[in-house]
């Protein structure tokens, strides 16, 4: 909840998703992996909440897309439908609608030339339509957070109830058997996002991962957690 900002590079086509980080912050972390502002084409805006839609005033509305109502002055041609199929370039992009108390909060399926990712984070569950859009992807961005962690913060019983709650967020036990369910043959990679450093650590996430995963008798090994200051890197690079 620092600040959110995944970028996603594919045949020499670079997309954005949320920006609730600096523009230094966001160049620096960008240049240290080998890219540069110019390979941001275009911007894909979860939902309005700070930590996510912070600096994303510093784009040109022409490149950015979002939920109803989440940019102020956008033209409504980039106001995106959920699910409704568009296209970025060669990307073809399924937007989700996802259950959080923000301004049409979307999750996104994209697909570039041969691999498909699924970004969704702040929702409070996983509807059975939406599980039918993203089973067996190469890569997965899932968000986790500790019940019993959060239980014992001194934040208020009402933000507690409101993490926990169907317009929250995922918990590490509902995120790991959602992806028992999900994950498949062409399954690369799982990263666990938007942990908080109060409600979570990752040895906490991964651990629960590692026993569920055990109960079910699935051997994956291939789970990062995002890192609330570091980069996080993943997939390989085609440009």
């Amino acid at each position: 909840s620092k600040g959110n900002s995944t970028f996603i590079y594919d045949n020499g086509v670079g997309i954005l998703i949320d920006c609730g980080i600096s523009r230094k912050q966001l160049l620096f972390k960008l240049n240290s992996l080998g890219f540069k502002e110019s390979n941001i084409n275009y911007v894909l805006l979860t939902h309005d909440h700070y930590d996510h839609n912070k600096n994303i005033s510093i784009f040109n509305h022409d490149i950015c897309f979002c939920g109803k109502g989440c940019i102020k002055g956008i033209d409504t041609s980039h106001e995106i439908e959920p699910y409704k199929l568009f296209k970025l370039a060669h990307y073809e992009i399924m937007p989700l609608s996802i259950s959080h108390d923000a301004t049409s909060p979307l999750a996104f399926v994209i697909k570039g030339n041969e691999e498909c990712i699924l970004y969704m984070t702040d929702t409070g569950y996983v509807s059975q339509k939406n599980r039918k859009y993203i089973i067996n992807l190469d890569y997965y961005i899932i968000e986790s957070h500790d019940v019993e962690m959060l239980m014992t913060t001194n934040r208020p019983y009402f933000l507690k109830r409101r993490i926990q709650g169907d317009t929250g967020h995922l918990d590490n036990v509902y995120s790991a058997r959602l992806m028992v369910d999900l994950i498949g043959d062409r399954t690369k990679e799982v990263v666990l996002a938007h942990l908080s450093e109060e409600a979570n650590s990752e040895a906490k996430a991964l651990e629960t991962y590692k026993n569920i995963f055990n109960e079910n008798n699935i051997i994956f090994n291939k789970i990062k957690v995002a890192n609330q200051v570091n980069i996080v890197s993943g997939g390989k690079r085609e440009g």
